[in-house]
């Protein structure tokens, strides 16, 4: 759940909302809005099959809300992409999120999510504005995990209730919104039978030739208050709050119709808490 000493992590001056003078989409266009960074694009449309239909029937969910970035039907989740200039994307972002201010029926979809963007290599300049956030986790935190995932701390800069596809990750991850507000909708690993995960033998088989322990993604409609699905539990994560999640915990992630800011910290599960990584089995002639 959302840490109780997060003050301690997040500088007051570093919580932004939409609207005043502590808005950070403007302070990250003035710093890197010249950089280009990659940007997810929304999958298609997608049709329930008749057995999803029927699971639902009678269910009432939240289906409804913003579009999803990611489609966990291809075998690269994240491919449909393009990359655009920081500023084009914080203008879009402002734009979707003032109409949604407005409280009209009639909203223009968000057409862009800026997701994973590596925040040391590519935004350097805003890197420098988070370092006493990357301090304060160093010196409060770092002992607790396993060895920090390259490219991480990571940004994901969101709006118009923008939508991630359930999956679960193998490392330990800190996330912390820094405006605005993201939903989690997790699922614990014992439900993992249930959610359909996607995979088999020749992906497991490639994970296990290449050491390594990649997310795993799902199709199941998380929104859908479907007949049968395991019981979920929704933690909102508001500006200036911090979520630690543990490795294999499934999770499908809303932003705010607001523009919102994250900034997520990956780790290797720690192996003094019993958690490894599998390894390959290495022969002695090789």
């Amino acid at each position: 759940e959302p840490a109780n000493d997060a003050a301690a992590l997040v500088p007051e001056d570093l919580v932004g909302h939409t609207g005043t003078a502590s808005d950070l989409l403007p302070r990250l266009r003035a710093l890197c809005g010249q950089r280009e960074v990659m940007v997810r694009l929304p999958r298609p449309p997608r049709v329930a099959s008749l057995w999803e239909r029927l699971r639902s029937e009678g269910h009432a969910g939240d289906a409804q809300g913003g579009p999803t970035f990611g489609d966990a039907r291809e075998r690269a989740p994240y491919r449909r992409v393009d990359r655009r200039p920081l500023g084009d994307v914080v203008d879009e972002l402002q734009s979707v999120g003032s109409e949604a201010n407005e409280n009209t029926d009639q909203h223009r979809e968000v057409g862009i999510y800026a997701a994973n963007v590596p925040i040391e290599n590519i935004l350097p300049e805003f890197a420098e504005l988070l370092r006493p956030i990357s301090t304060g986790v160093a010196h409060h935190l770092r002992s607790a995990f396993g060895p920090q995932v390259p490219g991480t701390p990571s940004l994901y800069l969101g709006a118009g209730s923008q939508r991630t596809p359930l999956h679960f990750d193998p490392t330990e991850n800190l996330t912390i919104v820094l405006q605005g507000t993201k939903l989690f909708r997790l699922f614990p690993p014992s439900a993992s039978s249930q959610l359909q995960p996607r995979g088999g033998m020749l992906a497991a088989a490639a994970c296990w030739t290449a050491g390594v322990v990649p997310a795993v993604y799902s199709d199941f409609d998380a929104w859908m208050a479907a007949s049968g699905r395991p019981a979920a539990a929704d933690v909102v994560v508001r500006a200036g709050e911090v979520l630690y999640l543990p490795p294999g915990w499934w999770h499908a992630v809303a932003g705010s119709a607001e523009p919102n800011v994250t900034v997520v910290f990956g780790y290797a599960p720690s192996e003094a808490k019993g958690a490894r990584y599998f390894q390959r089995l290495r022969l002695p002639f090789l």
